[in-house]
């Protein structure tokens, strides 16, 4: 009977996060390439194989054929976007939940809801608030952790046609999203593979055989192998080059920004290193360095707070010797985290798993000096959101903290009515500052922002916004 009520409530609750973020998909603004896709220029791509030499389509001649193709519907077709934003931002949900659940407890399910509402401002603007990056970075994400619950429930115990071709779907439809989650799937499908030693079962060869198919095609789309005279998809190999946007810049969003990531692993290990049976000198290494941490970062946050970062993030932390010193302390907090994983979790296979994703998936980042935006680091916090949960799922075990779930469960009920009301407020008032004829005739710029400039991706830049799709847009709702 109570395990009937359990799952009657789960399904009310994701029922009801589905309903969420369709709602919220209505109240999205659309903001610059969402337009670039919704006109001729996406229209010339998808004739092309999304492929062409002229600078003009930059970096949107990719190999990423389902991201591009579905972004193009969900900016012709309401409905489709609608349901495309609420099932993946519910089934990335839900995968977590799978991921972090645990017997007689809601804590998972309310740590697994709460990532869309702790999200960093960056990412929040990114991935939240912007159609065109949520549909190339949160489904491939989704993609994989639906793939690891598989692996978690199943293990080696199942061998089944039908789960062999879903996972062999898996593998190929993820790997047409983003370059980064394209290699990350084979590497996922590879340490799947070898954890089964010499049974691997065919699901778990379904999902390489389909992700190692999803490379080769989107690899070979010539745009990788040729030169458009755009400077949006430049490397380097170059060490000293690789270290300067290191410590400039993409170890911000790794690690230093990630403020509340940082002080829930490094409370909760302080808390589980005084309750468990640690070695002394592990214990005092533990409670020591979180405390040490924890003050470095809230001082590195208080310094950059008085720091503008420019609107397409294309931000510079502090002076180049504070970003060296940062970007020190952040690459010994990964591997304090690795021993503190070690020490905690020795047991663990899946912590274990999330700290080597969340690594590979920044490696190819490295190379990359443009474009720059915190987009790509998306993908490692999503597995260092799952490392934190798990330290503070511990933390509620060992201390049996109930009495916070009613007031978790309030905040963040509170954090999502608020994003709601600014959405709803943002959507109405653009609806009618688009009707500004000369926005519409394309002779202007608008002239008037949103009441919550911080709800609209590139924190509503003016210039981004294109009359031609308002106008096709108020005349199809007269």
């Amino acid at each position: 009977m109570k395990l009937k009520k359990s799952s009657i409530f789960t399904t009310i609750t994701f029922l009801c996060v589905f309903i969420y973020f369709a709602i919220f998909r209505i109240f999205l603004i659309p903001v610059g390439d969402d337009y670039f896709w919704y006109g001729d220029k996406g229209l010339y791509l998808l004739h092309h194989a999304f492929y062409s030499t002229d600078a003009i389509y930059g970096g949107s001649t990719n190999g990423r054929y389902l991201s591009n193709i579905l972004e193009m519907l969900m900016m012709h077709k309401m409905p489709i976007a609608i349901f495309l934003y609420a099932f993946f931002w519910t089934l990335a949900i839900w995968s977590i939940w799978q991921l972090l659940k645990r017997e007689k407890t809601i804590i998972p399910l309310l740590l697994a809801i709460s990532i869309a509402f702790t999200l960093p401002f960056g990412f929040r603007q990114n991935i939240l608030l912007w159609n065109n990056a949520f549909i190339v970075y949160l489904p491939p994400v989704a993609i994989i952790l639906t793939y690891l619950v598989i692996c978690k429930k199943l293990g080696t115990d199942r061998n089944s046609k039908i789960l062999t071709v879903l996972a062999f779907i898996l593998g190929l439809s993820g790997g047409l999203f983003l370059e980064t989650t394209t290699i990350l799937q084979i590497f996922v499908g590879i340490l799947i593979v070898l954890n089964s030693r010499k049974h691997p079962q065919p699901y778990q060869i379904g999902y390489l055989a389909g992700s190692v198919l999803s490379t080769l095609i989107m690899f070979t789309n010539l745009s990788y192998f040729t030169n458009n005279d755009s400077n949006y998809r430049q490397t380097s190999y170059a060490p000293s080059k690789i270290w300067e946007m290191f410590y400039n810049f993409t170890h911000y969003w790794l690690i230093s920004f990630n403020l509340l990531i940082i002080f829930s692993i490094c409370i909760a290990i302080i808390l589980l290193s005084i309750r468990k049976n640690l070695n002394n000198y592990v214990k005092w290494i533990e409670i020591v360095m979180s405390i040490l941490f924890m003050l470095h970062f809230a001082f590195s946050k208080f310094y950059l707070a008085y720091l503008k970062p420019r609107q397409m993030f294309l931000f510079k932390g502090g002076l180049t010797v504070f970003n060296q010193i940062d970007t020190i302390i952040s690459l010994w907090f990964i591997l304090f985290l690795g021993f503190s994983i070690i020490a905690q979790f020795n047991k663990n296979k899946l912590m274990y798993l999330y700290y080597l994703l969340a690594g590979f998936s920044f490696a190819p980042i490295l190379v990359v000096m443009t474009p720059i935006s915190c987009r790509p680091e998306f993908i490692p916090y999503v597995f260092l959101y799952l490392i934190a949960a798990n330290f503070i799922l511990s933390t509620f075990e060992i201390y049996n903290f109930k009495f916070f779930i009613p007031i978790i469960i309030l905040v963040l009920l509170g954090i999502a009515g608020t994003y709601q009301v600014k959405m709803y407020e943002n959507y109405k008032a653009n609806l009618e500052r688009v009707k500004q004829p000369t926005f519409l005739n394309g002779t202007k710029a608008l002239n008037k922002h949103v009441p919550h400039k911080d709800f609209v991706f590139y924190n509503d830049d003016l210039l981004q916004q294109d009359g031609n799709y308002w106008r096709n847009y108020l005349e199809r709702h007269k």
